[in-house]
């Protein structure tokens, strides 16, 4: 068995043995391949696509490429949520607290961002002091002791995976459903979870262009996820506009903090509340959503999703005084107000432009080991469904570099659409696959 016979199979469509897929990926993990060669593979998998038996053995193999983490001494469910990204999301973020605070048990392992679209960990990590390189010991202690914990995926977990990942972006093959699948479902198994949601972006702002294609991901996962002994649900979102109203590190965690205390906006507390009532669900086994749903409403209300979340920050050595005080965040030296020179209603917001737009600015990195600039981003000041008139602020840019206001300011406006018609705020949520 070598590589080029396993390229070779692949390119003339023929389905790749248990044993091929693994020594693919050892071979991948140990660097014992070339780039060239692992590219050649993922894009004859890209155009030929793989069984649900190779599905399955890739997930497998990728997550046995590292630690394995056992989390049943600690509950006998744990549920975990994975979005495929979106700009601005702070969901996770928010549902971790807010789980926790109804006695569910959250453990989350995730990676740094790559690209447009900021990963958890970095938001999470522009709290000062805040640590998420931890040992599995830590991370099983931290949920043990607070019922909620993150860390770092870094090269422990389904390292070969990192590496998949890294290899399909550099491509352009990030949207391969197959590879996406295996990639998610290898850190699932690798991290203990056995009750999953997924939140399947789609549109503009993600990888994945359209409903059909996400409904197709979606069912695909629901079907590996069964065949591996774990109850999946998907929940498809649109996005028509970047998630709640800050895109950027500092910028988001300021809207997490207030939005735990109560300060929300319509569209992240629609993907919350959906996303978070079928999480209980499956934690609990109550079907009645709405339920589940004013049970989220309730802890946030009553302060003890904020009060969780303070609980988990002070667990991992974030500075307090972030939380109580969101105003510490540093903040770029300049803040540029975009102004509409039409009038009417709000009908979209390009979510892909403004998340490059952001990544312009410096909240992004193209490498993983790139560095971000905390303080960049965007604020929106108009969502879908507000009236603007001519002159008013659609939103405010933020950044330390004066050379970059002029273009951004221009493309910032031209990502807002603006319609005569009437136009309402309609649900995120386009459907749940289970």
């Amino acid at each position: 068995m070598d590589i080029k016979s396993i390229i070779r199979k692949k390119r003339a469509s023929e389905e790749l043995t248990k044993d091929e897929v693994y020594y693919f990926v050892g071979k991948l993990q140990k660097g014992e391949i070339s780039e060239a060669q692992a590219s050649a593979l993922m894009s004859y998998i890209y155009i030929n696509g793989l069984t649900e038996d190779e599905i399955l053995d890739l997930s497998i193999a990728m997550a046995e490429s590292g630690d394995m983490i056992d989390l049943t001494d600690i509950a006998e469910n744990i549920v975990d949520k994975h979005s495929t990204g979106g700009i601005g999301d702070k969901v996770t973020i928010l549902l971790m607290p807010i789980l926790a605070a109804l006695n569910i048990p959250v453990a989350k392992i995730s990676s740094r961002g790559y690209g447009v679209s900021g990963g958890t960990i970095d938001k999470l990590e522009s709290l000062p002091g805040f640590q998420t390189d931890l040992s599995i010991e830590q991370f099983k202690q931290n949920i043990k002791n607070t019922g909620v914990c993150i860390m770092n995926q870094g090269l422990s977990f389904a390292p070969a995976e990192g590496k998949m990942y890294k290899l399909r972006n550099d491509i352009a093959c990030e949207n391969s459903l197959p590879i996406i699948t295996a990639s998610l479902m290898s850190l699932k198994i690798a991290t203990g979870s056995n009750k999953i949601v997924f939140d399947i972006t789609c549109g503009r702002g993600t990888y994945i262009s359209n409903r059909e294609e996400a409904k197709r991901l979606s069912k695909l996962l629901v079907r590996i996820g069964k065949r591996l002994g774990k109850e999946v649900a998907c929940v498809i979102t649109n996005m028509n506009q970047p998630i709640g109203y800050s895109v950027g590190h500092n910028l988001e965690m300021k809207e997490t903090i207030n939005a735990l205390k109560g300060i929300i906006s319509e569209d992240l507390q629609n993907v919350v509340e959906t996303i978070g009532s079928i999480m209980i669900f499956l934690a609990t086994g109550n079907k009645n959503l709405e339920e589940n749903s004013k049970m989220i409403k309730n802890v946030i209300k009553s302060g003890a999703a904020f009060r969780k979340f303070k609980e988990m920050v002070a667990a991992q050595g974030g500075n307090m005084e972030y939380v109580d005080n969101p105003e510490l965040f540093k903040e770029s030296e300049l803040v540029i107000p975009v102004l509409s020179t039409e009038e009417g209603t709000i009908e979209s917001i390009d979510a892909d432009m403004v998340g490059s737009i952001a990544y312009y600015l410096g909240a992004g990195r193209m490498r993983n080991e790139g560095s971000i600039n905390r303080t960049a981003g965007i604020v929106l000041n108009k969502k879908i469904g507000d009236k603007v008139t001519v002159g008013e602020t659609l939103a405010y840019i933020h950044t330390d570099e004066e050379e970059k206001i002029a273009g951004t300011t221009h493309n910032l406006k031209d990502a807002f659409s603006i319609t005569n018609k009437k136009t309402n705020f309609k649900s995120r949520v386009l459907e749940i696959i289970k």
